[in-house]
């Protein structure tokens, strides 16, 4: 029976995992608790053309517009012709997605779609539902909590296995098996603000990264419009889906930011993001004005819960305080459309990879869909493996390196000014010269204790995030470069 090792417990992992657990060995390491996850954060919703008067081309061609025909075409097809046929499979099974009162399936219009194609569970919970859900499925896996990813092992230029450590204990193990997957996510909390969870630190990023692994469009990192934003701090996702429900944004004087432009408040996340950060900074607050939905705690409960949690007025003020933050990254580790990585044998599924599906500029509600879609091409691949014999060697204790790392509150700030919402080629440069008096690509993952190792590999990221950017020709989708105006001629 093949072993499978699926570092990751979001939706792609589990869901993998249902495809593979009747006929290979599998094990799932997580990092904390399998509730731990951005799958689990996700309020939006999962986009697939299953309305009658949709289709899979008009899905197609929104992905396309949105991605900046970045994307690759072949990905996109593939996301859109098979992802429905998940859903229902999912369906049929008992996923239970929001319905109206007549029993047909509600769906929603986000940012970007041309059609109301955004399936909802719970309201605002789809991502908690659809992943607890596909979770229950799982009967026959092997678990290990609170367990972090440290390095691949790789024999002959094949991955064979990777190296943990349990966090309780602090024992290492080296896991082989005849597939290794990474579903770990993106690295959003190389941010002061994100919607992600906390433990999302580039982690598969950078574990690939270091193994040799190809690496794509990591200069593409989508920023969020909405964040829950109280004291400059962010307090999780404000979806995209209230201003599909007829929310817009204001500044403190209830002037319509997104008046004048094209799709208005629901123009791709890119565009929002810059015009929300150009009216913050001429010194102006930012608002989701609310008062145009209604029974709005109904529809939304998770959000509703979590303003109460926070003592936000905005029963009584129609005004949500938001601000935009790091949200989800289009690049990642190289793969093919069956989540193959240029390394043998090491799988990549979800947010860490970057198939191409994407683009410049991810679609809304795409991303769950991508994590089903990538999950199901991956198990046919792995299913068709050659188990493999792997030879016992000897392990090779390297001399310890003292760490040289920011803090992981300077760091934050760094990325923010450098690699946030607007960049600049002089600041991109000044961001790879303050990182370069760091150490962390001589570092070895065994050594460093868990916040070390986290900041190692989100200085990683951001390194490779602000070489792909420079290597930009031009602004495109989510990586806005802000080129300096042409010198006047004299004469």
């Amino acid at each position: 029976m093949r072993k499978v090792i699926i570092i990751g417990a979001g939706l792609a992992g589990c869901y993998l995992a249902t495809q593979l657990q009747d006929t290979c060995d599998v094990t799932i390491v997580t990092k904390k608790s399998p509730k731990d996850s951005n799958s689990m954060l996700a309020q939006g919703g999962i986009a697939a053309s299953l309305d009658p008067g949709d289709s899979p081309a008009e899905h197609a061609a929104d992905t396309l517009t949105a991605g900046q025909y970045h994307n690759k075409p072949a990905a996109v097809n593939q996301l859109v012709a098979t992802g429905p046929k998940l859903i229902q499979q999912l369906i049929k099974a008992g996923m239970a997605f929001d319905r109206q009162a007549d029993g047909q399936l509600d769906f929603g219009l986000e940012g970007a779609h041309s059609h109301h194609r955004v399936l909802h569970a719970n309201g605002d919970r789809t991502g908690a539902a659809l992943t607890s859900f596909v979770q229950s499925q799982l009967h026959r896996v092997q678990w290990q909590s609170n367990t972090t990813a440290l390095a691949l092992k790789v024999q002959d230029d094949v991955c064979v296995g990777i190296t943990v450590r349990n966090e309780r204990t602090g024992q290492l193990e080296t896991l082989t098996g005849d597939a290794v997957v990474l579903a770990t996510g993106g690295l959003g909390n190389l941010f002061p603000l994100t919607t992600n969870n906390q433990t999302i630190t580039g982690d598969g990023i950078a574990i690939a990264a270091r193994a040799g692994a190809a690496i794509s469009d990591m200069a593409f990192v989508q920023f969020h419009p909405t964040l829950l934003t109280l004291h400059g701090q962010c307090y999780g996702l404000i979806t995209e889906a209230i201003r599909g429900s007829g929310a817009i944004l204001v500044d403190e004087n209830n002037h319509r930011i997104m008046a004048n432009v094209a799709k208005r408040d629901l123009a791709p996340r890119d565009v929002v993001a810059r015009h929300l950060k150009a009216w913050q900074q001429q010194g102006h607050q930012l608002f989701l004005d609310i008062s145009a939905i209604p029974n709005f705690t109904q529809r939304f409960p998770g959000v509703t819960e979590n303003l109460d949690n926070h003592h936000v007025p905005f029963r009584t003020t129609n005004r949500i305080p938001i601000q935009p933050g790091a949200h989800f990254v289009m690049g990642g580790i190289t793969t093919d459309l069956s989540a193959q990585t240029s390394i043998p044998r090491l799988f990549a599924i979800g947010e860490v990879a970057c198939n191409g599906v994407h683009g410049a500029n991810r679609l809304a509600s795409n991303s769950l869909l991508d994590c089903l879609v990538s999950a199901e091409k991956a198990a046919e691949k792995i299913q068709a493996l050659q188990p493999l014999t792997i030879r016992p060697t000897a392990t090779t204790n390297k001399p310890a390196v003292k760490p040289i790392l920011p803090t992981l509150t300077d760091l934050q700030d760094k990325a923010w000014q450098y690699l946030g919402v607007v960049r600049t080629r002089t600041g991109l440069r000044t961001f790879l010269d303050w990182l370069a008096q760091f150490n962390y690509r001589q570092l070895t993952p065994e050594q460093l204790s868990d916040n070390e190792l986290a900041i190692a590999n989100l200085c990683l990221c951001a390194n490779l995030i602000a070489n792909a950017a420079l290597a930009e020709p031009k602004s495109l989708g989510a990586h806005y470069i802000k080129e300096p105006a042409a010198k006047k001629q004299v004469g």
